[in-house]
Order: C-alpha cells, then structure tokens, then sequence
C-alpha cells in the first residue's frame, strides 16, 4: 500500500484496517528504528523522552518530516496497550505546536500505516496547501538540510 491509497480528511490520513493486519517479520535485532533508538544507528535526533522518540525522516515529504516512534519495539499500532496507543498520540499533540511554528505549516498531517519499517511510527508532516501529504518522499535531501533543520526544530520541541 503507497501514501495515495489512504483516505485522506483534514490532514490525516486513515489506513484501510483490513489491508493493516499482515504483519511483518523483522525481527527487533534487525529493525532501523530499534537501532535508532539504542543509538547504533544515525539519525536527526529531535526530541525524546522515557518511552518515545522523535527524528527527521530520511525521505521527507516536505521539509520538517518528522517520525515519532516507540522506544519498546511494537509491528503494528494496535498491537500495543492502550496506554502505550494513548502515549505516542499524546506526544504527537505536543510536538505538533513547535513542529507547525517552525517550519511555517498551516497543518501538521499524519500518516500511520508501517509497511516501509516494521515498526510503529507516525509521520507528522507540515503542510502548506492540499495535496502536499500524497507526494512522493524525497531521497536528495543533503546531511547539511538535515542537520540545519535539526538545528531549528530541536530548540523549540524542548522547551520546557
């Protein structure tokens, strides 16, 4: 399933359940993520706290493209407890207000649907117009651009 197959209303997109119950098999030794969040492999760390981990997406849709993962490695979003479920989307809502400001979005739009790494992960996306959300992640993006947009999302996702 690609980004054009969801339902897409108000900058959410909403994957079909049916098409979500296969899971994968990677096991947690060789899942990216994990790696990430042990620290043994790199990424645009941007936020983080006991039990969650927010980092740029190295295919960013638009600039900004934020991941929010689990530390606990989970396959699939409905597979974890309710309050680890409640947990990621309360992050999702606090990192939303310094994600939208710095990078000038009208809408953060999410995406959840777990096929590209078989770890649960939300895509907060900023959005100016419609129809941003369905465009193809870019994979050009230099360690420079990553890094200076580290530099300007970090401080305002950490403040206290």
């Amino acid at each position: 399933m690609n980004r054009r197959n969801f339902l897409i209303a108000g900058g959410i997109a909403l994957a079909s359940v049916g098409e979500m119950t296969a899971q994968m098999q990677t096991s947690k030794a060789d899942c990216i993520f994990c790696k990430i969040v042990a620290g043994t492999a790199p990424a645009f760390k941007l936020w983080e706290d006991k039990h969650f981990l927010a980092f740029l997406d190295n295919k960013p849709i638009m600039p900004g493209h934020t991941l929010i993962v689990p530390k606990v490695h989970h396959s699939y979003l409905f597979d974890m407890s309710k309050d680890e479920y409640k947990g990621i989307f309360e992050r999702v809502r606090i990192l939303e207000p310094p994600l939208l400001s710095t990078m000038n979005a009208r809408r953060i739009g999410l995406l959840v649907e777990g096929f590209g790494v078989d770890h649960v992960h939300v895509h907060m996306i900023p959005l100016t117009d419609r129809g941003q959300i369905q465009q193809k992640g870019r994979a050009d993006v230099t360690q420079e651009e990553f890094q200076a947009l580290a530099e300007k999302i970090r401080p305002a996702m950490n403040k206290k």
